[in-house]
């Protein structure tokens, strides 16, 4: 199962995590040529940063807005966020850990206690999707305010409820796409949608088997 993906934007490569280990990868979006640039190799051993804090895995990401090599880690009801220094080992602790109600001071009214995924909205600078079982929340960072929810995932998200999708293991955006193009993932699935704010999403790719379309998630 995928727990959570980062894309480093200067570096165009992404970290996928499940379980205790992760993997570098290297990918083409809309092609099959994805390959494993490092591991897969466990998070203990490789984020000196994440056992600083006592992260042993990793639930979700949020990428830092505007800050290219920082990302929001959540592991159970923390919160921290990490500086990510591509091809070492020197990350560092930004800040944190916190509950994730005292970093995310909107989520504080909505129960989200642990949060599954997450990710930026499209075009709307400061705010965030979030995922939580069968909910989900849209929230502004910046202020600390709710857009809109909590709501279910299967009244708002057709597309997604349409793949089959009633909750989300990981949300990882298409790497330089202005579409609002993403991948979802859920147990041994993945689909790709279009994510447009404030409408519904659109169908574009599956949903199909993860391990037939990426080979270099066969160890997840």
């Amino acid at each position: 199962m995928v727990d959570a993906a980062y894309t480093h934007p200067s570096f165009n490569q992404t970290y996928f995590f499940g379980g205790r280990r992760y993997a570098r990868i290297k990918f083409t979006p809309a092609t099959n040529d994805d390959v494993i640039t490092w591991g897969p190799d466990k998070i203990s051993e490789r984020w000196p940063s994440l056992v600083s804090v006592g992260f042993g895995t990793v639930d979700a990401i949020l990428p830092v807005e505007n800050t290219p090599d920082e990302m929001f880690v959540f592991h159970g009801s923390k919160v921290a966020q990490i500086k990510v220094v591509p091809e070492t080992n020197e990350d560092t602790v930004v800040g944190g850990p916190w509950t994730i109600a005292e970093k995310f001071k909107a989520l504080a009214s909505t129960g989200y206690d642990t949060v599954d995924a997450a990710m930026p909205v499209p075009k709307k600078p400061g705010e965030a999707y979030i995922f939580r079982g069968t909910n989900y929340v849209k929230i502004n960072v910046n202020t600390h305010k709710i857009v809109y929810g909590p709501a279910k995932i299967s009244v708002e998200w057709p597309a997604l409820t349409a793949s089959g999708f009633d909750s989300v293991d990981a949300a990882l955006p298409v790497p330089n796409n202005d579409r609002g193009l993403t991948y979802f993932f859920r147990g041994d699935k993945y689909v790709k949608l279009e994510v447009i704010a404030s409408a519904p999403d659109k169908p574009n790719f599956g949903p199909a088997p993860i391990q037939e379309y990426w080979k270099s998630l066969d160890w997840i």
